[in-house]
């Protein structure tokens, strides 16, 4: 089992697009896939065509079999769920109390547990993404090839390093790039100076920008049901692939540089 975190440093980056849709490409790879939205927005549900008004979550239900709702897409999902305000700062609380709540949870699925277990989280620092990176073996951090993006980086590699500084089985975070137009002179501007900065970070691939990502989430569907064929779509698929390969590799006990798995 694999579990990967997508993380970000700033909001409006499609971050969690992107965590539904590469969740839903693993699962058209023939992998077991859990989905689960750590950020209080609960905007995964939308993607998914998950009821807006059911209540359920992870606030309420925790993580158990019980607990996971069946996407029609394929993927488990354990939506954040709606939450009063004072359940949600006990479950806070709890999270404070316990930095491996969400590992031990994860781990006790046991003969249950899926291939691949995907994050959300919220932008910037929270308890919530404490518990995502205490988890995860691989964390995704979302850009865009912007200024604003760029600026948030070294708080993201800080944050990852502070939360898993005592772990051997964390592989790194990696940068991918969303939402990119080669059409763009500022696009390419920035991801050039991306690539001199944090080369060595970089996932080998960016996801296209494509309004068909926008029109998906307003028929409740992910991209890549609504327009498989869409450059968007592509990108995704081939980002799943290549997190197909590093787990085969990561698998074997071998920590390669991913970069070297394109």
């Amino acid at each position: 089992m694999q579990v990967i975190a997508f993380i970000s440093g700033k909001g409006g980056v499609g971050k969690t697009t992107l965590a539904a849709n590469v969740a839903i490409a693993l699962a058209r790879e023939g992998k077991r896939v859990l989905l689960i939205d750590l950020d209080v927005q609960n905007a995964l549900r939308l993607h998914l065509a998950m009821d807006p008004l059911d209540i359920a979550g992870i606030v309420r239900d925790g993580i158990s079999p019980t607990s996971m709702f069946r996407s029609p897409f394929g993927v488990k999902f354990i939506p954040f769920g709606i939450a009063l305000k004072t359940e949600l700062e006990e479950f806070e609380s709890v999270l404070k109390q316990h930095p491996a709540w969400l590992l031990d949870r994860i781990a006790a699925l046991g003969k249950q547990a899926p291939d691949f277990v995907v994050l959300d989280t919220p932008p910037g620092s929270s308890v919530f993404l404490q518990q995502a990176l205490s988890a995860a073996h691989l964390a995704l951090g979302v850009v865009l090839a912007d200024a604003a993006s760029f600026s948030t980086i070294p708080r993201l590699f800080s944050l990852a390093n502070e939360y898993t500084r005592a772990r051997h089985d964390f592989y790194g975070l990696k940068l991918l790039v969303n939402q990119f137009s080669d059409q763009s002179h500022l696009c390419v501007q920035v991801r050039a100076a991306l690539q001199a900065d944090y080369g060595h970070s970089l996932v080998p691939m960016a996801v296209r920008c494509a309004e068909e990502a926008a029109e998906a989430l307003a028929f409740e569907q992910p991209v890549l049901e609504y327009d498989s064929a869409c450059g968007a779509s592509q990108d995704i698929v081939r980002l799943a692939r290549w997190l197909i390969k590093w787990s085969a590799s990561a698998g074997f006990g071998v920590h390669q540089d991913l970069s070297l798995l394109r």
